[in-house]
This record gives structure tokens, C-alpha cells and sequence, in this order.
């Protein structure tokens, strides 16, 4: 009994090591198409270990270095990936994605990137921070009497951001000195704003068709109606649809704003006055951090 199973295991090594030898001529002999897909296979696998939905850019060298990729390369694509448009942007039909996601890359270190998020969203945006997610914050628009007059007087921003019910900011590290900073507004409000008005003018529409089948005398009551009604179902989807791109595309410009503010606020000068006078007061008392903040309001409504 032991014999023929040392037999048969005997017999199996030559198929093993024909089939290892077939794989490995295979392997040899990949088209591109075939190498990138084994790539995007072992990238796959190896991300099933990683149990977070993101990854940081340290955590992706360290797969493409267990994958033997050169590091110039890596490098490249995540800086190509992000300087492109990311994907949430490109979904969601009709109505336009659930989020709308836009990022740069900031240097400085870390405390300095989150002083200037901090001080662009706050003072530029009228936001407020609320709460902190798994990997960001979440802001939302300060309603005080006090902020709002203050951006009435003039911002650097476009208060688009402000128009949303919440704002999420991330900062990852990319390498010494550089993070990437995330900006992600959620677009609830503004499907539900373009399905409102879409519906007001539907029923509108209805409403005419009704009228004009019960007042038109003869005719076919339902052909009536239908020419009352195709109008307005028209127009309703033409308004759902501009309503909710032209608002998105407002609020990616206002992102766009934030970021290179955040990036860049020595091109900014009132953002560059704001940072002097945030430096001159900060070992003044309350009383004169008070005055100093009726004095910058002044100055900003003849800036």
C-alpha cells in the first residue's frame, strides 16, 4: 500500500514539474496586455490584505516594491494620478455624481498644509469645523451673523462651498514636504433641489394639459392633454439636467478656488494681510484681538 502511493507520488513529480515549466514559458512569453493584467491581478490580491477603502502613497510603494516595480515609475503614476480628474467626478447620469471630489498637491509640512486648510476654509468659505471622519474633517457653513458679514465684505473665495451642508477635507502625506489635500462635497442638495423643480414644472405641465383637454371643446380629449403635457415633461427634464450640472460645475470651481488658495496664498492678497495680522496679534489679549478684528473688517471694506 505505502508502496504504490510512493509510486504514484513518484509519478506525479514529473507532471508537477512539466506543468511549472509550462507556466513559467508562459510567464516568459506575456504580450503587454497579458503582463498588465497579471499586475492588475497581483495588485488586486495584495490590496485584499489592506482592509481600509484608501490607501496612502507609502502604502502603495510598498506594494509596488513587493511587486518589484522601479520606484521612478511608481512615483510618476501616483503623481499623474493625482493631477487627474478623479473618477466620482465622471459618474452619476442625469443627475451628476453623489459627490463631487477635487484634490492638489500642497508643500510644507504637516502642521503648516492643515494651518493653511484650516485658515483658507474658515476665513475664505465661511466654514466651520464639526467633526472628524475616519481619514478627514467635515465641515459645514458657519451661520453666525458675524461670518456672514464679514464674507459680504469680500473673500477670496467664491462661497460656492458655503452653499452645501458639508464639506470633507483630507491631507495624506506624498513624500517629504508634499501632501495631497483632498476637497469632497457630497451633491444630496443638489439632485434634490433639480428633482423639486423638475417635478414643479411637470405638474405644471400636467395641470395645463388638463386644462386645455376640459376647455377645448370636441376633438380627442387624450391628444389634448398630450400637447399640454409633452411640453412640460420636456422642459422639466432640460431644467433637472441644467440645474444640476450648472450648480455642480459652480461648486467644482469653488474647490478649485479653495485648493489653490490652500496651495498657493502668497498670490492671494488678502489672504497675505490675514496671515500678518493673525501673526501680529497672537500674544494680544481678548480686548485687543477685539479691537483688531473691528479694524480688519474696516480695512476690508475699502480693500
Amino acid at each position: 500500500m505505502h508502496r504504490s502511493e510512493g509510486m504514484s507520488g513518484r509519478a506525479s513529480e514529473p507532471t508537477d514539474r512539466a506543468s511549472n515549466e509550462e507556466l513559467a514559458r508562459r510567464l516568459d512569453a506575456l504580450s503587454r496586455d497579458d503582463a498588465q493584467r497579471v499586475l492588475e491581478r497581483a495588485i488586486r490580491i495584495q490590496s485584499q490584505r489592506h482592509h481600509r477603502e484608501t490607501f496612502t502613497a507609502d502604502q502603495v510603494r510598498r506594494v509596488a516594491r513587493e511587486l518589484r516595480l522601479d520606484d521612478s515609475v511608481v512615483e510618476r503614476a501616483i503623481r499623474e494620478e493625482m493631477a487627474s480628474t478623479p473618477a466620482a467626478n465622471d459618474e452619476g447620469g442625469w443627475f451628476g455624481p453623489d459627490r463631487l471630489v477635487e484634490r492638489a498637491i500642497v508643500t510644507g509640512d504637516a502642521s503648516e498644509v492643515a494651518d493653511r486648510i484650516m485658515a483658507w476654509l474658515e476665513t475664505e468659505e465661511g466654514l466651520r469645523p464639526v467633526a472628524r471622519t475616519g481619514d478627514g474633517i467635515r465641515w459645514e457653513p458657519d451661520k453666525h451673523w458675524m461670518t456672514s458679514t464679514r464674507l459680504a465684505l469680500g473673500t477670496e473665495g467664491t462661497k460656492a462651498l458655503r452653499s452645501m451642508p458639508e464639506v470633507i477635507h483630507r491631507q495624506t502625506p506624498l513624500g517629504p514636504g508634499e501632501h495631497v489635500v483632498e476637497l469632497e462635497v457630497p451633491t444630496s442638495r443638489i439632485r434634490a433641489t433639480a428633482i423639486a423643480v423638475g417635478a414643479g414644472v411637470a405638474g405644471a405641465g400636467v395641470a395645463a394639459g388638463a386644462v386645455v383637454a376640459a376647455a377645448v371643446p370636441g376633438g380627442n380629449d387624450l391628444l389634448q392633454f398630450l400637447t399640454g403635457v409633452l411640453p412640460g415633461i420636456a422642459l422639466a427634464a432640460t431644467s433637472v439636467v441644467s440645474i444640476a450640472r450648472g450648480w455642480a460645475r459652480s461648486i467644482r470651481r469653488g474647490m478649485t478656488r479653495a485648493l489653490d488658495g490652500i496651495a498657493h496664498p502668497e498670490l492671494h492678497r488678502r489672504v497675505r494681510k490675514r496671515q500678518m495680522r493673525r501673526q501680529r496679534r497672537q500674544n494680544r489679549t481678548g480686548w485687543q484681538r477685539l479691537v483688531d478684528d473691528v479694524v480688519d473688517a474696516i480695512e476690508d471694506i475699502f480693500d
